[in-house]
């Protein structure tokens, strides 16, 4: 098995392109270097240089790679489709420049499926036509991403519309699957009450990229019992520093083993909004579980 452990801005609280609370780029890869990963996700387009020599040099200096790409847009409505295709080709280019091969796709939060992340039987899905637009779309950009050599992987989310385990399944069997790949995250994927072995279980020879995430169950448990929205849930914790939360990462480990995964897999572990995680004492404390339970090097 060859996988290889990542890390993502988002770790470091990213969400944007720039915001005046967030480190520098350059404290960002320091850190990722500095706990122990080898690679790092481009995060929102904008936060790192977007011109490949800068980046690859900036990476280059500190022994890292560029893991994959993201690409978090509205999907299901035909409006925004051309800019989100022209936002995915500018992206494909950087990753090109990169040798970097995976896309990871996200359809974007909305204000209804926010309210009810990781309670399924309380959401309002999408309607036909607008998961029709949203497989349109993610066919569209695969295609110009392909033209570069770079493959989507789609990542269910929570407080989208392609969260819980049924959507998953539909999405799946409703994309092409030499298009289109699946980005399984271990958290996202507990935050929706999907088994997130099952699922690399069932969709292994579709897994193009995982992210490692874990859940505290106690704030799962607060989720129903007081309907808490995903800000709500995500201020209080849900997802924390990996081993420490309700996702079994050797089984993890195993799983990806019996599928013949090889790839990257990146921790998220989102940073506290509240400031109270320390993110590179997190993601050190990620990485030490990660070779604790067999994962990576």
């Amino acid at each position: 098995m060859s996988i290889t452990i990542g890390n993502a801005p988002t770790s470091w609280g990213i969400e944007r392109p720039s915001d005046p609370t967030y480190p520098s780029w350059e404290t960002v890869l320091d850190e990722v270097a500095l706990s122990g990963y080898t690679g790092i996700e481009l995060g929102p387009l904008g936060f790192f240089p977007t011109d490949p020599a800068t980046l690859r040099d900036a990476l280059d200096a500190r022994g890292l790679q560029l893991s994959a790409g993201v690409l978090m847009e509205v999907l299901h409505d035909p409006s925004t489709t051309d800019e989100v295709v022209a936002k995915a080709e500018q992206i494909a280019a950087l990753l090109e420049g990169l040798a970097c091969t995976r896309l990871v796709t996200i359809t974007s939060w909305t204000p209804g499926r926010m309210a009810t992340a990781g309670r399924p039987t309380a959401a309002e899905r999408l309607g036909k036509q607008e998961f029709a637009t949203l497989c349109d779309t993610v066919h569209a950009i695969a295609d110009v991403a392909g033209q570069r050599g770079v493959r989507v992987a789609f990542h269910p989310h929570a407080g989208t519309g392609i969260e819980f385990e049924d959507e998953v399944d539909h999405l799946l069997d409703s994309t092409d699957p030499t298009l289109v790949g699946l980005c399984v995250d271990t958290g996202h994927a507990a935050y929706a009450r999907t088994d997130p072995i099952a699922l690399l279980d069932r969709y292994g020879e579709r897994v193009t990229h995982v992210h490692l995430k874990d859940v505290d169950p106690r704030v799962l448990v607060a989720v129903d019992a007081e309907a808490l929205g995903f800000w709500e849930a995500y201020a209080r914790g849900i997802f924390c520093p990996l081993g420490r939360g309700l996702v079994d990462f050797r089984a993890v480990a195993e799983t990806l083993a019996r599928v013949g995964y090889q790839g990257w897999a990146t921790v998220e572990q989102d940073a506290s909004p509240t400031g109270d995680s320390v993110p590179l004492e997190d993601a050190r404390a990620s990485r030490a579980h990660l070779r604790a339970v067999g994962l990576g090097d």
